[in-house]
């Protein structure tokens, strides 16, 4: 590792750009970034992934869309990746009644992408080392990240060193150190546990149907299986945290979960040989939340991914909005006439996407906790669903705008809450006999700017 120099000047061979943190968002940002804005060395605590002496016995996926596929396309990774990954066509809910109920993931049967979380870092990290300019080093322990010079202090097995390099990027995860730079100038940020929890059970396979996701909601807790290549799946049990029975904090051992589990889930209980071992067994593990108000400071030092946006993983989109961060963040640097200007650009553009994700993966949360309802029961879900099948380009269901499209997440939500609001005021001028109207009569009756949700120009009567 490179010294600073005596005069505080950068030493030859030092980084251009330090990336803290060698995770998927991290490995994406070094392969963009090095063909641009020269040599990038990133630094991770863990020792190197692909160097122990096995798998580390963890089956969490991840989920693969559309921000994430333009990513891997863009670094020509797209089949490499596709031939490890799973699609799938929707997700199947398994009622406390014994039925069954699939939600397709979109309208025309474009699938999502399953993959092994540690299956895609191998292969970026390897990716990320044969990109020419990247470096990296592991077993680095950055203690400190200095905004003026700019420079990383970092601690290894020969003491500790002072690395200069002219910008700092900050993809360490929601406990970032990187982060902390900020934070010491008075940046607001706030990183929380979410209320629940998650154990992960290996499923075995040859029970379920492999082009979806199921999930078995009882309103108190959740149980998902997703599929893997190998033919298993991989499972994870949601339920809070402390609190009231049922909660992880609530039981006093594996014996006591395997009750908990097998009343809730008798399904997979029933299929799963040696569950009592694995609740007693793996471990449990918490979900961090980070809202962060500032992303960058002026032109050396920016944060991507976790480090400032962690959020809930129930709509599958941490990671790529992760990788989105990345692509925008090069996009803002090949537009912008420098980095000042660049990162501006790349934190106004993001930080509203990021808050609005953020919010929507944790209410998706109670979409999926609690058993489906038949909407066609309610007017505004019967109504809902009529007006998308009668416009289906100007109603778009949310999660297709999420998963199969890149239009910003703000955009999306703000769809989706004017969706609301028209469906609320039709229902509130016409009366739910407006649900089982014409469809020509439906059509009158719809404003022209759906934006502004204004009726009284409407040709209903």
């Amino acid at each position: 590792m490179h010294m600073q120099g005596n005069d505080g000047s950068r030493a030859d061979g030092d980084p251009e750009i330090v990336i803290v943190g060698a995770g998927l968002v991290g490995a994406v940002a070094a392969m963009y970034l090095a063909p641009r804005s020269g040599p990038v060395t990133m630094l991770e605590k863990r020792a190197d992934p692909r160097r122990g002496a096995g798998r580390s016995g963890r089956s969490i996926t991840v989920m693969l869309s559309a921000r994430g596929w333009r990513v891997l396309s863009d670094l020509g990774l797209e089949q490499a990746v596709r031939e490890i990954s799973v699609p799938l066509h929707g997700r199947c809910a398994h009622l406390p009644d014994g039925s069954s109920h699939v939600t397709p993931y979109s309208r025309d049967g474009q699938p999502i992408w399953s993959v092994e979380r540690e299956r895609l870092h191998h292969l970026l990290l390897d990716a990320a080392e044969a990109t020419p300019g990247v470096r990296i080093r592991f077993e680095q322990q950055v203690h400190a990240v200095d905004l003026e010079e700019p420079a990383v202090l970092v601690e290894d097995q020969g003491g500790r060193h002072r690395l200069a390099c002219r910008r700092v990027l900050g993809c360490d995860g929601a406990h970032s150190t990187a982060r902390d730079a900020l934070v010491a100038r008075n940046v607001r940020a706030q990183v929380r546990n979410l209320e629940l929890a998650y154990q992960e059970i290996q499923v075995p396979g040859g029970w379920l149907d492999r082009r979806t996701m199921h999930y078995w909601p009882t309103g108190d807790a959740l149980f998902a299986a997703f599929p893997m290549p190998s033919g298993e799946f991989a499972g994870s049990l949601f339920m809070r945290l402390d609190g009231p029975t049922p909660s992880f904090a609530t039981v006093a051992g594996g014996q006591d979960l395997s009750e908990v589990f097998a009343a809730r889930f008798p399904e997979p209980t029933a299929v799963i040989p040696d569950l009592a071992e694995q609740l007693a067994t793996k471990s449990v593990s918490t979900i961090s939340l980070v809202n962060c108000d500032r992303w960058v400071w002026r032109d050396t030092f920016a944060l991507l991914g976790d480090s400032c946006h962690a959020m809930a993983p129930f709509m599958g989109h941490g990671m790529n909005c992760g990788f989105e961060d990345a692509r925008t963040l090069v996009d803002c640097l090949d537009q912008a006439e420098d980095w000042t200007a660049a990162l501006a650009a790349y934190e106004k553009s993001r930080i509203e996407d990021a808050s609005a994700i953020s919010y929507l993966s944790y209410q998706h949360y109670y979409t999926m906790a609690n058993p489906p309802q038949d909407d066609t029961s309610h007017a505004e879900g019967l109504l809902r669903r009529r007006l998308g099948d009668l416009f289906p380009d100007r109603f778009v269901p949310l999660y297709e705008q999420c998963a199969f499209t890149e239009e910003s997440y703000a955009s999306v939500l703000r769809n989706d809450q004017n969706l609301d609001r028209l469906v609320e005021s039709l229902l509130r001028r016409y009366g739910t006999e407006l649900v089982s109207a014409s469809d020509s009569r439906l059509r009158a009756c719809m404003p022209v700017d759906t934006d502004t949700v204004t009726l009284e120009d409407s040709g209903c009567s």
